[in-house]
C-alpha cells in the first residue's frame, strides 16, 4: 500500500526566501536531489556465517539513512515514528571510495518481538533541510513486508569452491549465495528487490561494494547471483569482514523528485583470510 505525503507533492526544482529583520533578502534556487540520491527506513535480520557454514542469529538491526550526494549537504534531519516520536538523524562520512556519506539513526534488538517494540511497523515521516530547500513529512511504511531468507556465502575461485580461510588474493574471488527467490521487480517501477555485497579491511569500511541503487549503474537487484571480487583488490594474509545482503522493498515511491523506500532484509556476515604473508602489526601502523 502506497502511503502519500498530505503536503501537496513538490516538484525536484524548490525556491525559498531567505529572511532577515529587514524582509526577503535573497532568493536560492536549486535542485533537492543535487544533494540527495534517495532515503528510507529498514528492518534487517542478521546472522554471522562460521567457518562450516552454520548461522549464528545476532538479533534484527533498524536503521532510517538519507544518502547523501558527493558534494550534497543535509542537515536538520529528523524522522517521525508511528507512535509520533520524532528523533534526529547523525551524520555519518564514510572514507569509502564506494559509497558516500550518510545522515543516519540506527538501533539494535535482541529479538524480533523486541525491534517491533522499539520501532513499530507502520509509517516513518522524514524531515530533513537542503540548500535548495526543504523535505517535510516524506511518508514511508513497513506495511505489507517480511524478512526475507537469509542468504548463505558461498566462495569459489578458479572454479573450484574453496574454504574461507584460504582465498588467493591475486586470483578473482567469485562470491554467490543461493537464489533469491523472494524477491521480485517493483510494481512502481522506480527500484527492484536489491542484492548487496560489501567488505571491510582492517582499516577501511566497504573496500569493496556492489553499488548503492542511484549512485552506481551496475548495483545488484534479486536476480543476481554472483558478484566477482577482481584479483589484487586484497592483500595477503588478512583477516576481512563482510556481508551479502537481501532486500525486499515492499514500499517504495517518488517524493520531492527523489526516490523513498521501506525495506525488510535479511544479511548474512562472514569473516575470511587471505592467504600469503604480510606485516602483524599493518592494521595497527595504518589506523595510527
Amino acid at each position: 500500500m502506497r502511503i502519500f505525503r498530505s503536503l501537496p507533492v513538490l516538484v525536484s526544482t524548490v525556491v525559498f526566501i531567505a529572511c532577515t529583520d529587514g524582509g526577503p533578502s535573497s532568493a536560492v534556487e536549486g535542485r533537492i536531489d543535487d544533494h540527495v540520491t534517495f532515503y528510507g527506513v529498514g528492518k534487517v535480520a542478521r546472522y554471522q556465517q562460521n567457518m562450516d557454514s552454520s548461522l549464528k542469529n545476532l538479533g534484527p538491526v533498524f536503521f532510517s539513512e538519507i544518502f547523501i550526494r558527493a558534494g550534497g549537504e543535509v542537515s536538520e534531519a529528523s524522522v517521525r515514528f508511528p507512535n509520533g516520536e520524532t528523533r534526529m538523524l547523525e551524520y555519518r562520512y564514510s572514507d569509502s571510495e564506494e559509497i558516500g556519506d550518510v545522515m543516519y539513526l540506527s538501533g539494535v534488538a535482541d529479538s524480533n518481538e523486541a525491534m517491533e517494540a522499539e520501532f513499530p511497523t507502520g509509517a516513518y515521516a522524514f524531515t530533513f533541510s537542503t540548500p535548495a530547500g526543504f523535505v517535510v513529512d516524506s511518508v514511508v511504511s513497513f506495511e505489507g513486508g517480511s524478512f526475507p531468507e537469509q542468504p548463505l556465502i558461498i566462495f569459489e575461485q578458479s572454479g573450484e569452491r574453496i574454504a574461507f580461510d584460504d582465498v588467493d588474493p591475486d586470483s578473482d574471488l567469485t562470491i554467490s549465495w543461493p537464489p533469491f527467490t523472494e524477491g521480485d521487480s517493483d510494481p512502481n517501477g522506480i527500484l527492484d528487490d536489491l542484492v548487496f555485497v560489501a567488505i571491510d579491511s582492517c582499516t577501511v569500511e566497504d573496500i569493496v561494494h556492489s553499488g548503492r541503487p542511484f549512485e552506481k549503474d551496475d548495483h545488484l537487484i534479486y536476480s543476481a547471483e554472483r558478484y566477482i571480487v577482481p584479483g589484487g583488490m586484497l592483500m595477503p594474509g588478512q583477516t576481512y569482514s563482510m556481508y551479502v545482503e537481501h532486500a525486499l522493498l515492499p514500499h517504495t515511491q517518488q517524493d520531492y523528485g527523489m526516490p523513498a523506500f521501506a525495506t525488510f532484509a535479511a544479511s548474512t556476515y562472514l569473516d575470511f583470510r587471505t592467504t600469503g604473508e604480510t606485516d602483524p602489526l599493518f592494521c595497527d601502523t595504518v589506523s595510527q
